[in-house]
């Protein structure tokens, strides 16, 4: 018998603004023995919901892929950098991360600064998904 290591809400066009809003996925999350990827992408997370998913996720010890792909459809520009740190900074204390996927967000290059600190301090990720962000980099 398998067991399933896995947590998703992906594609479900949830719209997750605050603590209560996302309380009862981050319950059904926290209840998956061992868990190793979540997928929390097709939905969208607002600054206090992205809160409380990197206070879920801090310390975490068997996580190894954390698909956030299209997390901020309908977001304003201002509320992405603060939502992003949020969770990024919470991933930093999560050793057993290989996978970041952060693509079709639309943040651009502003958004570059809240993944500063895990880029640098966490080392043991290797593979970093930033596809479709409308970030232009070069002339």
């Amino acid at each position: 018998m398998t067991t399933t290591r896995l947590y998703s809400i992906h594609g479900k066009g949830l719209k997750l603004n605050t603590v209560s809003d996302i309380q009862p996925y981050l319950e059904e999350m926290k209840a998956v023995e061992g868990l190793e990827e979540i997928r929390f992408g097709g939905n969208t997370l607002g600054i206090e919901a992205c809160a409380a998913l990197g206070e879920a996720l801090k310390g975490n010890k068997t996580l190894k892929v954390a698909d956030l792909s299209d997390i901020f459809t309908g977001r304003l520009i201002s509320e992405i950098p603060q939502a992003l740190s949020a969770v990024c900074d919470a991933l930093i204390t999560v050793p057993s991360l290989v996978e970041l996927n952060l693509s079709d967000n639309a943040f651009g290059g502003r958004s570059a600064d809240p993944m500063v600190p895990f880029l640098t301090q966490h080392r043991t990720f290797s593979v970093l998904k930033l596809n479709n962000n409308g970030a232009r980099f070069g002339p």
